[in-house]
């Protein structure tokens, strides 16, 4: 909260609330409300292919929290997660308390509410202790958080299913005999947050990053630690260890990444890829790359360790990588100058003739955007600029009947059963794929921030979190509200 004084000597207080904005599927709404004509019902429509506000207060009063809602509260800058059809939420009430939400599907357990379900729900997280939430990460079937205990720790929580040790609790689902090829694991229920056994040498947390089935892990001191599976290499430990693993096991770096790159800035995971950016801006990645996404020129398999790539195929000299984003089957990259760079097959945003390349390639209709975050999930990707109300957010690649991309509808929903008639039961027609980046439309009308004809805000508005989930693309916006004593 910050204090201001005006020229009455009346004491201004600004402090900062929360929206919450959502394309693609609205996991609380009933189908019902297609067709339905009240205000309401169509913010709380299945099919959202424009970012739509999320009434959150209104999620917030259904699992017990009518004081938060009614006092405000701020969505925290790493507190949204989205997985594959579940999403966390975790905010920060007026008294400075940090708590989550879950919302979505709920089959193993991995919103955290106590319970399974064989449909989508919502529900508090509880069972986690400690000052404040400083990450929530969903995986497929499975939650993370990241909390502070105090100045010196951090804690670790693990929800969801145990099998493949994605959760990293070998004291509640051990090591098993390897499986076969092709065959599944047995689905273990853990619907619980639930402490993950931490190796004292990890230290302070500093960083989670998920893929499909593992975690990786970033202490404070630049070492890396992961759990899950590992079957194409993502764990980065080697050719000695091809198998699940079921507790968190440390990495071991090359050596040129401590002793000339600085040590290890930030890591990135997504599918069966992982990655790691040094200090000076060189990336290191590993895993899957059968479709070259691993940015090294050409198709591998399985990379069983750190990696680097070859940086001067692609980027200008003198430039260096800030952000890395593995999503799936391709990957980007962006640079100091605000260049996004795609390789592998699928949301590359190269045109409709381009869905593959082997070589790293520059988005040219994204340079000279500003572009300061980069995201990519789940065949789709993102691009944003954070510049206070002149953000921007870009998106690409496969969307889905509920419209997550955020670019719109083509038309009105049509019935199956010929004609092309008319049919409020059905969501509205969207553009399955867009190739090329394309901006997407911010409510700042619904929002009450759209400018006045002289070109002022009443309030200052910024993007928080952006995070794509394999059903929609959740978006924070900051809002900086005067309060006059």
């Amino acid at each position: 909260m910050s204090l201001a004084h005006s020229l009455t000597g009346t004491r201004t207080r600004t402090r900062t609330l929360s929206h919450l904005l959502l394309s693609g599927h609205n996991p609380l709404s009933p189908p019902s409300a297609y067709g339905s004509s009240s205000s309401s019902s169509l913010r709380q429509s299945p099919s959202n292919p424009t970012l739509t506000p999320v009434p959150l207060s209104a999620w917030l009063c259904s699992v017990g929290r009518e004081p938060d809602a009614a006092a405000g509260y701020r969505l925290l800058p790493r507190g949204v997660a989205a997985g594959a059809g579940h999403s966390l939420l975790a905010y920060r009430n007026y008294e400075g308390v940090d708590r989550l939400v879950a919302v979505g599907r709920n089959e193993v357990g991995q919103l955290g509410v106590g319970f399974a379900s064989q449909e989508g729900t919502r529900g508090l997280v509880e069972g986690f202790e400690g000052e404040a939430v400083l990450a929530a990460k969903a995986g497929v079937q499975s939650s993370y958080l990241l909390v502070k205990e105090d100045q010196d720790t951090t804690s670790l929580y693990s929800m969801g299913n145990l099998a493949r040790g994605r959760l990293g609790l070998p004291q509640l689902f051990p090591p098993s005999t390897p499986l076969e090829p092709h065959v599944e694991p047995t689905q273990h229920l853990l619907p619980r947050a639930t402490l993950v056994p931490v190796p004292p040498e990890v230290g302070r947390i500093k960083q989670l990053e998920v893929g499909f089935e593992h975690l990786l892990v970033l202490s404070e001191s630049g070492e890396i630690w992961g759990t899950g599976c590992n079957t194409d290499g993502q764990l980065g430990l080697g050719t000695s260890v091809l198998s699940d693993v079921y507790e968190l096991t440390k990495l071991l770096l090359p050596p040129e990444i401590v002793e000339h790159e600085g040590g290890v800035a930030r890591i990135s995971a997504g599918a069966d890829t992982s990655a790691l950016i040094t200090q000076s801006g060189k990336v290191y990645t590993w895993g899957n790359s059968e479709y070259a996404q691993a940015f090294h020129g050409r198709k591998i398999d399985q990379i069983h360790a750190p990696l680097l790539i070859a940086h001067e195929c692609f980027l200008p000299p003198s430039r260096r990588i800030v952000d890395f984003q593995c999503g799936g089957s391709f990957a980007l990259a962006l640079d100091d100058r605000s260049d996004v760079y795609s390789c592998g097959f699928g949301a590359l945003g190269l045109t409709s003739s381009r869905l593959s390349t082997l070589t790293p390639t520059r988005l040219d209709p994204l340079s000279g955007q500003g572009i300061t975050r980069i995201r990519a999930r789940f065949g789709y990707a993102a691009a944003i600029r954070d510049a206070g109300p002149a953000s921007a957010i870009w998106t690409w690649g496969l969307n889905t009947l509920y419209g997550r991309l955020g670019v719109g509808s083509v038309g009105p929903a049509r019935g199956g059963g010929g004609g092309g008639r008319f049919d409020p039961a059905a969501p509205p027609r969207v553009q399955m794929h867009v190739y090329e980046p394309s901006e997407v439309e911010v409510p700042l009308r619904a929002l009450g921030l759209e400018r006045a004809a002289s070109g002022a805000s009443a309030r200052e508005w910024r993007f928080g979190a952006v995070e794509l989930g394999e059903e929609g693309m959740w978006v924070a916006l900051e809002v900086d509200e005067p309060e006059v004593d």
